[in-house]
């Protein structure tokens, strides 16, 4: 028994220490392009559902200057229409931060890495709560908001919003979880946080900015 304990705590340590080892490494490119090769490819090729493109340097213009810890933290989470880590058996950090800086060194050259990771701490996190309010709305209040019905008021029409953008964002997340004419209380989804209402509300708010453009327009 004590041989098994014994076997069990030094196999565990080994492991600990070849994982701190490799994350220990320098961020690899060239692993993170192979890593993209057998993982990503078939979505971030082709630009599937807005899925930035390598050497597309307008896909990338607005995510560079949010850095690579950003750009980590959103991929955990999945960003837009990609799952957790796309889904794929890829878990280590360094192996991530490798694909991205593959990724974005084909956008970017002497002239142009100082953008790289310039946004403000502040900009940097209202991405990742538009980006995880994205998400959660397309859990739960796609379904009325991408198409207006039963009044619902539709995703990106500015017309639709007028009389309730200047109410402000709390009392347009009471709204959502007191219900409100067809919407049932919490928008019918009781699971979520008054935090995560405010993270959807605030993407919803998002898409009446310039340039924005509906996921149906982008076949998404």
């Amino acid at each position: 028994m004590k041989k098994l304990i014994v076997s069990i705590v030094f196999s565990t340590l080994c492991f600990a220490s070849w994982n701190a080892s490799a994350e220990d490494k320098p961020i690899d490119p060239a692993a993170g392009k192979t890593l993209y090769e057998t993982y990503c490819f078939m979505c971030h090729d082709r630009g599937l559902s807005h899925a930035p493109r390598p050497g597309e340097k307008g896909d990338w213009a607005k995510l560079l200057p949010l850095g690579e810890d950003t750009l980590y933290t959103s991929i955990i989470d999945g960003p837009n229409h990609m799952y957790s880590k796309g889904i794929s058996p890829i878990w280590s950090e360094w192996q991530l931060k490798s694909m991205i800086r593959y990724l974005t060194s084909t956008v970017t050259d002497a002239s142009t890495q100082a953008q790289i990771g310039s946004a403000s701490e502040a900009d940097k996190a209202q991405h990742l709560r538009l980006m995880h309010g994205r998400k959660l709305y397309e859990q739960a209040c796609f379904k009325c908001h991408n198409y207006g019905d039963l009044g619902a008021p539709q995703l990106g029409n500015a017309e639709a919003w007028a009389a309730r953008k200047d109410k402000g964002i709390d009392t347009l997340v009471k709204t959502v979880i007191d219900g409100k004419a067809h919407m049932y209380a919490h928008g019918g989804s009781n699971s979520l946080s008054t935090e995560e209402f405010k993270m959807m509300t605030e993407y919803m708010l998002s898409t009446l900015e310039e340039g924005w453009v509906s996921p149906q327009q982008n076949g998404q």
